[in-house]
């Protein structure tokens, strides 16, 4: 029988990695939130800002952005873990992976409207750029062989 292993910390490296892709998550979804009010406004006319706040928590035409949203604050409180454990950031880094790489794990209405808005919007498609650019630098688990090897 084995024993349990001790968690192992984050290292200063992967704690950096992971402000970064952070900071890449949190410009994207600044872009998409302002994308989207854009495409909600041209069919619902313009909305005051302390409405908008308001619709973003709770119309459903912004739920896509959900996942981004308990993202960064997953990683807000790995952050704030004392120490950040280094398998924990993994997990997460693989769920930004998942959701902003163009596979086919990435699906349902999240994947449908970001590749729209990365279609119609140029600041959505840079910030795909920075957002790929930080998750390079992110630990992340190795890829799974294919099915049939």
């Amino acid at each position: 029988m084995t024993e349990p292993t001790e968690p192992t910390p984050a290292t200063a490296a992967q704690i950096a990695a992971m402000k970064a892709l952070r900071t890449a998550l949190l410009a994207q979804h600044k872009v998409l939130i302002d994308y989207d009010r854009q495409q909600y406004e041209a069919v619902f006319g313009p909305v005051p800002t302390g409405r908008f706040v308001q619709l973003i928590t709770e119309d459903p035409w912004f739920r896509w952005l959900d996942p981004v949203s308990r993202l960064i604050v997953a990683l807000d409180e790995w952050q704030e873990q004392s120490p950040p454990l280094a398998d924990a950031g993994i997990a997460l880094a693989d769920e930004a992976a998942k959701l902003f790489r163009q596979t086919a794990a990435s699906e349902g209405e999240f994947r449908e409207r970001y590749l729209l808005a990365l279609q119609k919007s140029p600041d959505a498609g840079f910030g795909q750029s920075q957002v790929m650019a930080a998750l390079r630098a992110a630990p992340q688990s190795p890829p799974s062989p294919p099915a049939d090897a």
